[in-house]
């Protein structure tokens, strides 16, 4: 009877346990995933509204991605949470009614307010359907500031306790000046904004001379509820300069991507499939993990 017993307590731990899916530290996957992938842009892992959160990890985990991407392009940290045993969801924020072609699956396009929207409304579907009574983020490029604006002006700041933040752009970036710079020389800058702004005013909210830019300094970028860690690197090629992710304060924790690993020279885009920076989330969540340091396959992208 008790090997029996024993039996039946090792059959039930097992098929507690998450299915061991493929952890793709591949920025060509990446690459690949967002610009194949068809709604509802699933990524491996991600969005089971049939999840439980567990006593480990009752806080779901929402995936928030960067400019032009969509949900399904977590090839890496998306599959790692779910394997670890946390309730993924990724959301897909920013595409524009009608948007089709070869950028029908393009978001983070729609002014960063409006996205900011649509990651309120994900993220209540997810509090919803779980039971869950907060979740945390994991944002990255532009989707960073869709979140600001989300814990700042929608909300999020009762309904998230932390927020992992993939190369931040809290100060905006420099990396578009000299078209910038051009236009206002030029004396045509504000025709070349309203031009943009049904094209993809995500990508003018991200200069640091924007209207969202000025309003998100002005309100102190941080929630007060919400405890931030923002992962910079200084082979950021795309947040200009990279020390725009940086900001003090009692509730952040800012993390040089090199201080940790100083041969990792992952850029903009492969932080997002880097091992190194997958342990500090891990470890940042509640998981604790060893967090190894090796160079980076993609440096600088």
């Amino acid at each position: 009877m008790a090997a029996a017993v024993a039996l039946l307590i090792t059959a039930g731990t097992a098929s507690a346990e998450p299915e061991q899916l493929p952890v793709n530290y591949s920025v060509a996957q990446w690459f690949i995933d967002a610009n194949t992938a068809k709604a509802p842009f699933t990524p491996p892992g991600g969005n089971d509204w049939t999840c439980v959160p567990t006593a480990a990890h009752p806080e779901p985990v929402v995936l928030v991605h960067g400019i032009a991407g969509n949900g399904a392009g977590w090839p890496a940290m998306s599959p790692l949470l779910h394997n670890n045993g946390y309730c993924v969801y990724s959301v897909t924020y920013g595409i524009y009614p009608g948007q089709g072609g070869l950028i029908a699956g393009a978001g983070g396009l729609e002014p960063i307010p409006q996205s900011s929207k649509e990651l309120r409304d994900f993220v209540n579907q997810v509090l919803q359907q779980t039971g869950a009574q907060k979740v945390n983020l994991l944002t990255w490029s532009e989707g960073t500031l869709v979140a600001a604006n989300y814990l700042l002006f929608d909300g999020g700041n009762d309904v998230v306790d932390q927020s992992f933040n993939l190369v931040p752009i809290w100060a905006g970036t420099h990396a578009a000046d000299p078209l910038v710079n051009a236009a206002y020389g030029l004396n045509v800058a504000p025709e070349i904004f309203a031009a943009l702004r049904p094209i993809c005013q995500g990508c003018v909210d991200m200069l640091p001379v924007s209207d969202f830019i000025h309003n998100l300094q002005a309100a102190g970028v941080y929630a007060p509820n919400v405890h931030y860690t923002n992962l910079v690197t200084r082979s950021d090629t795309e947040v200009i300069p990279y020390t725009s992710g940086i900001r003090e304060a009692p509730n952040a924790t800012n993390i040089v991507l090199q201080d940790v690993c100083p041969v990792n020279l992952a850029g903009h885009n492969s932080v997002s499939v880097d091992p190194t920076v997958a342990a500090l989330m891990l470890n940042t969540f509640g998981t604790p993990t060893e967090v190894p340091c090796a160079p980076s396959p993609s440096p600088s992208i």
